[in-house]
């Protein structure tokens, strides 16, 4: 067994107070959007380029945040600023998506919520 973490670029998207969520169709759950970093990719251009195989969305401006271990992917987490709407349809795995205010009718993996507290406190100690 693989003891290394997968090396995933996580997006964070804000719009009007939302944070865009994304379900594929083998899970239950919703999480960020974002995925594998390709060998030689930079993890600035993986989240980008993932943002836009899952969502058809522009990423605009990219600030890296931090990173985060999860139980299998070491995720390099991204504030991204996007331009366009929200289009599934291009990816055979994104089956669903959300602009999640963080309420219970959208159900999340709980690594999402580890990622967003983190972002909160950064920003809380920031201010």
């Amino acid at each position: 067994m693989n003891e290394t973490p997968r090396q995933r670029a996580t997006a964070i998207v804000e719009r009007d107070g939302c944070i865009l969520v994304v379900r594929d169709k083998f899970r239950p759950a919703f999480m960020l959007p974002g995925g594998g970093i390709d060998e030689g990719e930079s993890p600035e251009t993986a989240v980008a380029r993932e943002l836009t195989e899952e969502t058809t969305l522009t990423a605009t401006a990219v600030q890296y945040l931090f990173t985060h271990d999860g139980k299998y992917n070491h995720h390099h987490v991204f504030s991204v600023q996007v331009d366009g709407d929200v289009d599934i349809s291009h990816d055979p795995l994104v089956v669903e998506y959300a602009w999640w205010d963080g309420g219970p009718d959208v159900p999340v993996h709980p690594h999402v919520n580890a990622i967003l507290d983190k972002m909160k406190e950064i920003s809380d100690a920031a201010n």
